[in-house]
């Protein structure tokens, strides 16, 4: 009767572990593939976020309607906090002068490549009046940072950008500043009243010797392909 009872358990002890045995498998499968599918969606929304961050990243900041605009009547304005992004920047700009009169545009240069702020802004009034009055502003505070507001003229970065990492169109708004140059130096008799720094014009010919460079070497690899 014990050798009976006993065999009868080891019976339902080896059927449970044969069950399980079966079971365990389907279980393990089950979990590989929500793990794999865990790790598949995880690695779509990793791929989607860097594909939005490098999208914004190569957003050129000089194919924006108000890239164009400079001219002698602009103004230039730097020392603000730079962290924000451009549309934060635009607008505590735009509120700050506001008192001014009425801003036709605000310009915040943005490196293409990082996303960065630049640090300087070109503002631009309807009339003059605003003009002088944003001029007084030389030297006010913005969210605790103590602004330097000058004509944009008289400063570098009206004629060219310099040590940035920017795109094609970079490159082409930085030619056109160039011929905005020259078109400068002959109203102003061949540039008599030159207000280049030594240092700006040391800055350009590095730059274009460095750009040139870069596309020769770009060609050469075309060519070798």
């Amino acid at each position: 009767m014990d050798e009976s009872k006993l065999k009868r358990c080891s019976t339902s002890s080896t059927h449970a572990e044969a069950v399980d045995e079966a079971t365990d498998p389907l279980q393990k499968a089950d979990k590989r593939e929500l793990d794999d599918s865990e790790t598949e969606v995880n690695s779509r929304k990793k791929q989607k976020q860097e594909e939005e961050t490098t999208e914004k990243k190569k957003e050129c900041c000089f194919d924006t309607k108000d890239a164009k605009g400079n001219n002698e009547r602009t103004i230039f304005v730097t020392g603000f906090d730079n962290s924000g992004s451009r549309d934060e920047i635009r607008s505590a700009l735009a509120k700050h002068f506001s008192s001014c009169g009425e801003l036709t545009r605000v310009f915040v240069h943005i490196e293409c490549e990082t996303g960065v702020s630049r640090g300087y802004a070109f503002i631009n009034l309807k009339n003059r009046v605003g003009i002088e009055a944003a001029l007084t502003l030389n030297g006010s505070d913005l969210g605790g940072r103590k602004l330097l507001v000058t004509m944009a003229r008289l400063r570098d970065e009206y004629y060219g950008h310099f040590n940035f990492k920017g795109c094609e169109i970079c490159f082409a708004m930085f030619a056109a500043a160039s011929r905005r140059l020259t078109r400068w130096k002959l109203r102003t008799g061949g540039g008599k009243v030159a207000i280049l720094s030594p240092e700006f014009q040391e800055k350009a010919r590095l730059h274009y010797k460095k750009a040139m460079a870069s596309r020769k070497m770009a060609k050469s690899k075309s060519n070798e392909g």
